[in-house]
């Protein structure tokens, strides 16, 4: 009789156990951030929190070198940081965050910038860094026989030379607030390269850096090692000097021979982690053993107005068609969760554009009454005005590169958008190349492009006049009070009133309306159902935090 009470007894309290845990699972669902989708079932795995062991598995091409100066490899560049680190690295509002640098004074003209070293950081080797090893690294960076893809972050650096031991100063050609932003390259160590041709030298393949992973081997074709830098000089956290970080004991670099091998790769468990475009997130949503974070990436996709067209000419306008153009509605109809809307090329919610407020509220009958007030009539379902003599259609044509569906039906969709508000939008789909060939020959309208953002929050690409004769302001938008804002910018070393010209010379740019900014694509990022710690890619750091990650005993 106690024997059956007894098994009662385990069966009942079985079922409201097995009760609150599918109450706890339904609630953290309903509570799921759409950036940070995590299937976690506990399968195999019990997280008892970070401990020092296991072995993470990363997908690479073939690297070309594993000097992170000279290679054209992204995957090295990416894995590199593991291995080398630099002056200053960016974090995820954009600022720049000092790493091997302690402090640093700028003249007052912005023309000369100091940096001052940290102490006590030593090399894989147990030789101590120096600012010697900044200054050669530069001479590296600017050796044309090199062609390092860092060349850009120094073209404005006129002079640079090591003071002492701990002191850089470079002077720039003019000022530039945005130094520090540029200051990101990995830094490699001079000793180490003295005596050596440093193009066909064998220590490229046997990197020394002053990271918290050390280069352990390199199997051709097949793999490259990593292990944990116990001496590492940020290894210890507030709490005591015990060695906290990195948490994984050794990195193993996986090589494949093509960049489409890196889905097979994860999906068979050969490596821990990929890299895919958010819109494909939806073929993995169920899945009990991977986690998915989504992030913003630098890829914006805008309109641009060709401002010598007559009618285009006419800021109303503009206007108008900004305003009819409802870019959350295009977002979750072509591709809801993909992308983030914004008006200008600087990612949402960083320090210089700490919001993701439009400019322009979103109304068809807004625009249209915007455009009657400015004299457009209407005459069926198209206004028209009469422009020296001549009744004008409000009517254009935008050009569209064939090869991208996604910018095909973002097209189809603001022309439907445009028609309610009277406007007639034909889309015109062509190759990219014949679309780079009018664009070149001022042969359009208007234009659905993207454009790649930098580290640095630099928008005169488009806005400033001198981006007319280089050929990348192709709307041809000239104002000298941008202008001027700009050159601010740039010479503004107090980043709160830097923040102000940048909100004042936005709010210009935006009623003027030379482009009509769409949105800010999204990236995300697979991980394996093992990783356990800090997972929170951004587009600056797809690897971020990864001292913090861990691999759970089970």
């Amino acid at each position: 009789m106690r024997k059956s009470i007894l098994i009662i007894l385990i069966v009942i309290v079985g079922i409201i156990m097995s009760s609150c845990c599918a109450s706890g699972g339904i609630e953290k669902k309903q509570n799921r951030h759409i950036t940070d989708i995590y299937k976690d079932d506990k399968d195999d795995v019990m997280d008892s929190g970070p401990v020092k062991r296991g072995t993470l598995k990363l997908f690479s091409t073939y690297p070309d070198t594993l000097n992170p100066i000279l290679t054209k490899s992204s995957f090295v560049q990416s894995h590199m940081r593991f291995v080398f680190e630099s002056l200053y690295k960016l974090d995820r509002s954009q600022k720049p965050v000092p790493v091997l640098v302690d402090k640093w004074e700028v003249s007052p003209d912005g023309l000369i910038w100091t940096f001052y070293m940290k102490d006590n950081i030593f090399w894989h080797d147990n030789m101590p860094f120096s600012s010697e090893d900044v200054e050669f690294t530069m001479s590296t960076i600017l050796n044309a026989a090199f062609d390092s893809v860092y060349r850009k972050n120094l073209e404005n650096v006129a002079t640079y030379a090591s003071i002492d031991r701990k002191t850089l100063r470079i002077t720039l050609r003019q000022a530039n607030s945005f130094t520090a932003e540029v200051m990101t390259f990995p830094i490699i160590p001079k000793h180490y390269f003295l005596g050596e041709d440093m193009l066909n030298s064998s220590r490229n393949m046997k990197p020394v850096g002053t990271g918290p992973y050390r280069f352990l081997e390199y199997k051709e074709r097949n793999f490259i090692k990593l292990l944990m830098n116990e001496n590492w000089w940020n290894s210890k956290n507030h709490k005591g000097d015990t060695p906290d970080f990195p948490y994984i004991h050794d990195v193993e670099i996986k090589l494949y021979e093509s960049m489409r091998e890196s889905i097979n790769a994860f999906q068979t468990r050969d490596v821990d982690t990929a890299f895919i475009q958010s819109g494909d997130c939806g073929k993995y949503s169920g899945r009990s053993d991977l986690s998915i974070k989504k992030y913003t990436s630098n890829n914006f996709d805008f309109i641009a107005f060709n401002l010598s067209k007559t009618v285009l000419a006419d800021k109303t306008v503009r206007q108008a068609i900004a305003q009819a153009i409802n870019k959350a509605e295009l977002i979750e109809d072509v591709m809801p969760g993909e992308a983030i809307a914004a008006d200008i090329p600087v990612i949402p919610d960083t320090w210089l554009y700490d919001t993701n407020i439009l400019y322009y509220t979103p109304s068809a009958s807004k625009a249209r009454e915007l455009l009657e007030k400015n004299g457009w009539m209407e005459n069926g379902d198209i206004l028209y005005k009469n422009i020296n003599g001549i009744n004008t259609p409000l009517s254009f044509e935008m050009l569209v590169n064939d090869d991208n569906d996604t910018r095909c039906k973002i097209a189809l969709k603001i022309s439907e958008q445009l028609k309610a508000a009277g406007i007639s939008l034909q889309v015109r789909k062509m190759p990219w190349n014949e679309e780079q060939r009018l664009i070149a020959e001022r042969k359009f309208d208007m234009v659905l492009i993207g454009s790649t953002t930098t580290s640095v929050p630099d928008i005169s690409f488009l806005y400033s006049s001198g981006g007319i004769s280089s050929g990348r302001n192709i709307a041809g938008y000239s104002n000298p009070a941008v202008d001027e804002y700009l050159q601010k910018l740039f010479s503004e070393n107090n980043s709160s009133v830097k923040k102000a010209l940048f909100i004042n010379m936005k709010s210009i740019i935006c009623d003027e309306v030379p482009y009509v900014g769409l949105y800010f694509r999204n990236n995300a990022v697979l991980y394996s159902k093992k990783l356990r710690g800090e997972l929170s890619p951004y587009v600056w750091d797809v690897f971020n935090d990864i001292t913090k990650w861990y691999i759970p005993i089970g």
